[in-house]
């Protein structure tokens, strides 16, 4: 059963970061209309979406409409975002949860006092509304802006410890959470054909150029499955490919040459 579905309404971000691999896609952005034939289409399987593959949501110029279209097919929505953009006052009922990305911090010349205190402000002024994740990924240790950062909030909040591993409460519905990077999949990698994953299964990604894929890490399209602005979102999920997909990782087979050279997958043993 698909339990929540990636669209990437921008492929566009304001940041180059290392830890989020670069696509050589033409810039594009979904236009309303497109985005409301995509929730059409989504809104019998499952009502839980993220707004992105790649991509910062709120570079997406039209950001506000999308969500307004959101509220309208009632769907509960997951925005991933470096929060430079923020806005300091995000009120809509469709938002279920904000996670911002603080380590990207660390990829620009940003102020970081300033960034905290915009997180901050965000953070007072939203709690109430929905759950707002604070995400640091650690290799070894902290690099020092995202530990000035860590540094900020342990001055203004409590730590809390939660009974979800790396995960911190330090406000209302407001989280603080740690977890080691991943590498994207990459076809230099070696080869396995055994093993199973949640893609296909539990989540589906549409790329903005309308591209439906099993995974929010196949960010070039690789896995191409149809394109739901061509072909139903019903005739793609009936398609052999994609039940060839669903039975091999029951049958803990990867199918796809690009799961075959996927690690993420490990996580799921």
């Amino acid at each position: 059963m698909i339990k929540r579905i990636y669209i990437e309404i921008t492929n566009q971000c304001n940041l180059r970061c290392s830890f989020c691999d670069f696509h050589h896609r033409e810039i594009k952005e979904m236009n309303l209309d497109e985005f409301e034939i995509i929730l059409k289409e989504i809104q019998p399987i499952t009502s839980f979406i993220y707004l992105h593959v790649q991509g910062e949501p709120f570079c997406h110029s039209q950001w506000d409409k999308i969500l307004n279209l959101c509220e309208n097919y009632n769907m509960k929505v997951h925005i991933v975002t470096n929060g430079l953009l923020l806005p300091e006052t995000l009120s809509y009922s469709c938002i279920r949860k904000v996670s911002i990305s603080i380590h990207s911090i660390d990829e620009h010349n940003y102020d970081t006092k300033l960034y905290m205190n915009r997180i901050y402000q965000f953070i007072k002024n939203n709690h109430s509304k929905y759950y707002i994740d604070l995400r640091f990924w650690v290799i070894d240790r902290l690099k020092e802006k995202s530990k000035f950062c860590l540094d900020y909030l342990k001055k203004e909040f409590e730590f809390e410890i939660t009974k979800k591993k790396q995960s911190y409460r330090i406000y209302e519905n407001t989280f603080v959470s740690f977890a080691s990077s991943f590498e994207w999949p990459d076809t230099a990698n070696n080869e396995v054909k055994q093993g199973t994953c949640k893609g296909a299964k539990n989540m589906l990604a549409i790329l903005s150029d309308g591209q439906v894929t099993i995974c929010c890490l196949d960010n070039h399209g690789s896995i191409h499955l149809g394109n739901i602005f061509e072909t139903s979102l019903k005739q793609i999920l009936a398609s052999s490919y994609y039940q060839s997909i669903i039975n091999g990782f029951n049958e803990n087979k990867c199918i796809a040459q690009l799961c075959q050279k996927c690690t993420y997958r490990n996580r799921f043993r």
